[in-house]
């Protein structure tokens, strides 16, 4: 195997399991594969789900900071719980970030959906299913 081969494989992967909060067993629409959305990424969050913002060292410089106060404001007036959690991906995807859990409600750990590269208030918008 070759090292682009392996980075490649690996980039996929975390896109799986990004998409999924696992890795599936089923295919995934050639659609997310190549272009990285999801259909199901504008979906908005019921009344209860709960947002896990990383507040780490490597999310904090690039991001999440800035986009903590948009969660907790845009949270609070859609009943969208917001907690903060020092790292959201034992630190797998800490260079991916700002790193954002998704929990949505009636979903049952241990794994869930964690966002990448949240750093504007339309990505935080995008998360939360609103536009």
């Amino acid at each position: 195997m070759t090292l682009s081969f392996i980075v490649a494989s690996i980039a996929v992967l975390l896109f799986a399991q990004n998409a999924n909060g696992f890795l599936s067993t089923g295919p995934l629409p050639m659609q997310q594969l190549i272009t990285g959305s999801s259909p199901l990424a504008a979906e908005p969050l019921e009344r209860g789900s709960t947002v896990v913002v990383c507040t780490g060292p490597t999310c904090s410089k690039t991001g999440s900071k800035k986009t903590l106060p948009i969660f907790k404001q845009l949270g609070e007036e859609l009943g969208i719980n917001v907690e903060t959690f020092s790292c959201v991906s034992d630190c797998a995807e800490c260079g991916l970030g700002p790193n954002v859990e998704v929990r949505k409600k009636g979903d049952e750990g241990p794994f869930y959906p964690i966002k990448n590269g949240i750093k504007t208030e339309e990505d935080v918008r995008s998360v939360l299913g609103i536009n």
